[in-house]
């Protein structure tokens, strides 16, 4: 594992226990990723079904629907889902080794944190038989415009947009939807922003407050420039895929 893989994987892991109740967005984006791909192919029933960066279960959960006579779940740092039988396959997506021949392959909210997106969807498309699906999404460059505002450069390794996702597809692929959805969460305060980044495991403003009246200062300002009637935003910017291997 990388030193970047392993960096992304301490943070999730430190955020773990209270990942599944914060990750609204998250759940949000799975359920849209899934009904993309049935919309796409309403018919198409997978019988060997891979997951990428599975976390806490939010699109494994849509995946079992299909019921699979196969299903694999690779994560750098989550646990077993309790109750799901699967093969496990931990450790960096980039690297670990995967099935073959899989009708579907499918990764929610996870491509934005490795280095190497092009080598990642590559190996995805390879797993998947002629006649089969991938089906993926990541945060997009737009993510998190509030905190961009105020000057945060904390940013995922790998934001694209659906578009740029598509271009990442070998030779063989038809493209059966691309594009993004914007998720705004609202918050009482600034503060809850922040706790909720650090409830999923994500720090977007690693590094920025170096002493307590740098937090104070932030927290008084993203709440001057983006607050209202509902509190204050968070918006997430998610880009998505679906795709068929015709060759």
């Amino acid at each position: 594992m990388n030193v970047a893989a392993e960096r992304v994987a301490r943070s999730f892991a430190r955020g773990m226990k209270t990942y599944d109740q914060a990750a609204l967005a998250q759940r949000q984006i799975a359920e849209r990723l899934f009904a993309a791909y049935r919309c796409a192919t309403p018919d198409h029933r997978p019988g060997r079904v891979l997951e990428a960066g599975y976390g806490s279960g939010h699109l494994t959960r849509h995946l079992l629907d299909l019921r699979p006579m196969a299903l694999w779940l690779n994560d750098l740092a989550a646990p077993v889902l309790p109750g799901v039988r699967a093969v496990y396959l931990p450790g960096d997506i980039a690297e670990v080794a995967l099935p073959e021949a899989v009708d579907l392959a499918a990764s929610a909210s996870m491509i934005q944190w490795v280095a190497d997106p092009a080598r990642v969807v590559d190996r995805l498309c390879r797993a998947v038989v002629p006649g089969g699906y991938l089906a993926i999404s990541g945060f997009g460059p737009g993510h998190f415009p509030e905190l961009r505002a105020l000057g945060s450069r904390a940013q995922a390794p790998s934001c694209l947009t659906g578009t740029e996702m598509a271009g990442l597809l070998p030779a063989g692929w038809r493209v059966c939807g691309a594009g993004e959805w914007r998720i705004t969460l609202h918050f009482p305060g600034a503060l809850e922003v922040l706790r909720h980044l650090r409830a999923t495991g994500v720090n977007a403003c690693a590094g920025q407050f170096r002493s307590a009246n740098a937090l104070r200062g932030f927290l008084a300002c993203y709440e001057e420039c983006h607050g209202g009637a509902q509190g204050v935003p968070l918006t997430y910017v998610a880009s998505w895929l679906v795709a068929e291997r015709r060759a």
